[in-house]
């Protein structure tokens, strides 16, 4: 019976003993990232905190850097994926879990996905109310979001106006009551010709009533004159949703925070 307790202390020991040189094997790959990583060299940094993480899976450090430099190099989804691991990973802390969801937020700001970046963004919030720059990102996403609506409401509109546009009554087939139809074919007798009073008689078959008018015709050229200063309008809205992006954007560009690491 002793001996099967010394056995088994002595599985313990070895079991302990390849843990903590496992562990700091992965430090040592750590240390070599972070050196790659100060010299912007993203892709031997990233290689380097793989080798960490055959070592130790669950190391909460090799995750994030190994986010970060996959970030770096726009690789974003495979990025999310390790920043969700510190997410999952029960001994990660609320400060591992705030900076995992803020750079997560940050991805998909990157990728213009700003419904995705306010979700995370708010829950890094929840661990750390109080960080400045993941406060400005949420406050962005939720601007770009705004404007993102906007923009898709004015094509939803603009389709609209265009189908409306094309199902235009023809004035030849406006309402007409009878009265009216009989004064038309007495003009017509009387005077061997049509179109002497406007909107009644025939009428160029180019001539349409614009929406909304009381059933008499206008003029071909009016009508082409009204469509045009209405193109011109939502032409001036386009570029003005277009110029406050780009300023967005170059706000964006110079506040946003980086996803520095910073063990």
């Amino acid at each position: 019976m002793p001996m099967i307790k010394n056995i088994l202390f002595f599985f313990f020991l070895v079991t302990v003993f390849v843990s903590v040189c496992a562990q700091s094997d992965a430090k040592d790959y750590i240390i070599g990232g972070n050196q790659l990583y100060a010299q912007k060299d993203y892709a031997k940094a990233e290689l380097q905190y793989k080798q960490a993480l055959s070592k130790d899976a669950n190391s909460i450090k090799a995750n994030y850097n190994l986010g970060n430099s996959l970030y770096h190099q726009k690789k974003y989804d495979e990025s999310r994926a390790h920043y969700y691991k510190i997410i999952k990973n029960i001994k990660s802390s609320k400060a591992d879990k705030h900076k995992a969801f803020h750079n997560i937020g940050k991805t998909y700001l990157d990728e213009n996905e700003p419904e995705k970046a306010v979700q995370n963004l708010k829950e890094a919030l929840r661990f750390n109310p109080y960080d400045e720059q993941t406060r400005y990102n949420y406050a962005l996403a939720r601007k770009m979001l705004e404007e993102q609506k906007k923009q898709d409401q004015n094509k939803d509109q603009q389709k609209d106006q265009n189908k409306g546009d094309k199902n235009q009554e023809n004035p030849e087939s406006g309402d007409k009551n009878e009265s009216e139809q009989e004064k038309n074919k007495g003009n017509q007798q009387n005077q061997g010709q049509g179109g002497n009073e406007e909107g009644e008689g025939n009428q160029p078959k180019d001539q349409q009533i614009t929406k909304g008018s009381d059933g008499k015709g206008q003029d071909s050229r009016n009508a082409m004159n009204k469509e045009y200063q209405e193109g011109v309008l939502r032409a001036l809205e386009q570029q003005e949703q277009e110029t406050l992006k780009k300023i967005i954007s170059q706000k964006a560009k110079k506040v946003r925070t980086n996803t520095e690491k910073d063990w």
